[in-house]
């Protein structure tokens, strides 16, 4: 049986080491912010039913003593890996459009807003 020069079993060797994969991944979660209806707010006078009514359930709720808090979020994460053999390296990126929305519970209506556009 021949043996092969040791260069080539070296060269072979380095190859398969050396061998990377990248992967890029992208998430998406939550429902899009539409700008043109966040402008329709107007605090004092949008009541919880008209938010309810353009942008559907909030992501979360939570009650502040007289107040109702609302947050939307559409969230895009963005991820990368290198992988060479037995050793990787993974990154991610999460970029959120942001929008609360603030109620008084005794008149049901918009005290205040805030809307915070990444992407």
């Amino acid at each position: 049986m021949k043996r092969l020069p040791f260069a080539v079993v070296l060269a072979i060797a380095v190859l398969a080491v050396g061998i990377q994969s990248c992967a890029t991944s992208e998430a998406i979660t939550g429902s899009p912010i539409d700008p043109e209806l966040v402008a329709r707010i107007v605090d004092g006078q949008t009541t919880q039913d008209q938010i309810i009514s353009w942008f559907g359930a909030p992501t979360t709720t939570s009650q502040l003593g007289d107040n109702v808090l609302y947050i939307y979020k559409y969230c895009k994460t963005s991820g990368s890996g290198l992988y060479t053999g037995y050793f990787g390296q993974t990154k991610s990126v999460e970029k959120c459009n942001e929008l609360t929305v603030t109620f008084d519970k005794s008149t049901g209506t918009v005290k205040a807003h805030n809307f915070q556009k990444a992407f």
